[in-house]
């Protein structure tokens, strides 16, 4: 559906592209007015996930993590490639435009009404919207909804609020787990939570909460979390000024990126003993793609 609130949520701002990276929702209670989500899955280490034991692993699991954070606040179309090397930003930018297009094409439907639509190949996608002038609230879901090169399982909630003429205060969050399908793989997206505040006029904005586990089928797979908040702008070109994100790998293994007053992104890693030392490229430049 193409829902002016909505998109406006979604438009909030292109913050969360720096040292975020690939997830979904699903499957969580959550509050109307934009507060804290709770998943049903924790995130963890996935049994596959891959050890993190070079400087080049390191700075690509960081550079990964930076991805497609701002897909949540930011739905603006890609183009989507289905292969192996399936990235959580090809799934997250399916699905959101499922959600902003969940009547497939028919006449728009009431918000605050459930609603059920077949997918263009098999399954479903259902669920329910509701907003006010300052409120948004979504809650859709993906049963083995088959599009013909994807099949996503799962459920995204996103509550929002903002102020009415959109330029002052607002707040994101979201929760959950999905997983998506192609013919060569199979990527969960698991424990994932998700709580940005900011404010239009200036630009500022704090991301709180950034946690997910990203699980391929064909190993690889990691844990993201924050130990800091992201703290930046979204009217300057490389825009946090602080931060940590901490990529946890097989066997204890981690990569660590922290954001430094001049805008770059220090990198760090260990394979598992604790001792963190710094990559051979860090600090890296600016991270917003």
């Amino acid at each position: 559906m193409e829902d002016t609130k909505m998109n406006k949520f979604l438009t909030i701002s292109t913050s969360t592209t720096l040292l975020l990276g690939a997830f979904l929702i699903t499957g969580c209670s959550s509050s109307d007015d934009g507060g804290t989500t709770t998943p049903t899955t924790t995130a963890s280490v996935p049994a596959n996930a891959i050890l993190i034991d070079s400087s080049a692993v390191a700075e690509d699991k960081v550079v990964e993590a930076v991805a497609t954070g701002d897909i949540i606040v930011s739905a603006i179309p890609f183009g989507v490639e289905t292969s192996t090397t399936l990235t959580g930003k090809d799934i997250l930018n399916i699905a959101i435009d499922k959600v902003l297009n969940n009547n497939l094409g028919t006449s728009s439907l009431a918000t605050g009404v459930a609603f059920s639509e077949p997918c263009a190949v098999s399954g479903t996608i259902s669920g329910d919207e509701t907003e006010t002038t300052t409120t948004y609230s979504a809650t859709v879901t993906f049963n083995a909804c088959n599009d013909g090169s994807i099949t996503l399982t799962g459920t995204i909630i996103i509550n929002a609020t903002f102020t009415a003429t959109d330029d002052g205060p607002y707040t994101v969050n979201a929760s959950g787990n999905l997983t998506a399908t192609t013919s060569t793989i199979s990527v969960g997206f698991n424990g994932f939570r998700f709580d940005q505040s900011g404010n239009d006029s200036t630009g500022d904005y704090t991301i709180t909460t950034f946690t997910y586990a990203i699980d391929p089928s064909t190993g690889g797979g990691y844990l993201v979390e924050l130990t800091q908040p992201l703290v930046g702008n979204e009217f300057v070109s490389c825009q946090l000024t602080s931060g940590v994100v901490l990529v946890t790998g097989a066997a204890g293994s981690q990569a660590r990126g922290t954001v430094n007053p001049d805008r770059t992104v220090k990198v760090e890693y260990h394979s598992g003993d604790g001792n963190f030392i710094e990559t051979d490229n860090s600090p890296l430049a600016c991270l917003l793609i």
